[in-house]
């Protein structure tokens, strides 16, 4: 059951219009971000926070501020301060979505403030016998949500072997 997926002429049409949508709209993004950026320059010869210029007969506000981003060397840092690094510390929930299993732990004190149902666990809880099934009945929604992604073939990669996973069709 090696056979590749017939291309119905509708969908083949659809694929290919979907990739003439992403390069419009990177098209789209980037022309967004020049016009954002001479709106900015503009507005910094203005100095003013807020505008609101007529434009084609309709009222618009401009917003305007300047934030200072600050990106420390935390290595430098570490080392030049050492036990006293921990002092300029804050969280960073970007760090602790990286190290989250690690962390649970130490969650588990506050998990009634700042958590939320996980399927697994509640699957794991029933089958441990923690809890009954009876007990969520009604108590969530469950839907199916889709994911799509269409990009271009990277050179040296084969439109059938890139999502194999010992399944010709590509399923899981």
């Amino acid at each position: 059951m090696n056979r590749k997926p017939e291309l119905p002429s509708e969908i083949e049409m659809d694929l290919r219009r979907y990739l003439e949508i992403q390069a419009l709209e990177q098209r789209l993004k980037d022309e967004k971000a020049a016009a954002r950026e001479r709106i900015g320059q503009h507005m910094a010869g203005l100095e003013l926070k807020y505008w609101y210029p007529m434009v084609d007969g309709q009222s618009l506000k401009v917003r305007y501020r300047e934030t200072t981003a600050v990106e420390y060397d935390e290595s430098l840092l570490h080392d030049r301060l050492g036990e006293r690094y921990a002092t300029i510390l804050a969280p960073d929930l970007r760090k602790i979505r990286l190290h989250l299993e690690k962390l649970e732990s130490l969650f588990a004190p506050v998990l009634s403030l700042i958590g939320t149902p996980s399927p697994e666990k509640v699957r794991t809880a029933i089958q441990n016998g923690l809890v009954s099934k009876e007990l969520f009945s009604g108590a969530f929604k469950k839907t199916l949500k889709r994911f799509v992604a269409v990009g271009k073939v990277r050179a040296g990669q084969t439109s059938d072997n890139a999502d194999d996973n010992n399944d010709p069709q590509g399923r899981p």
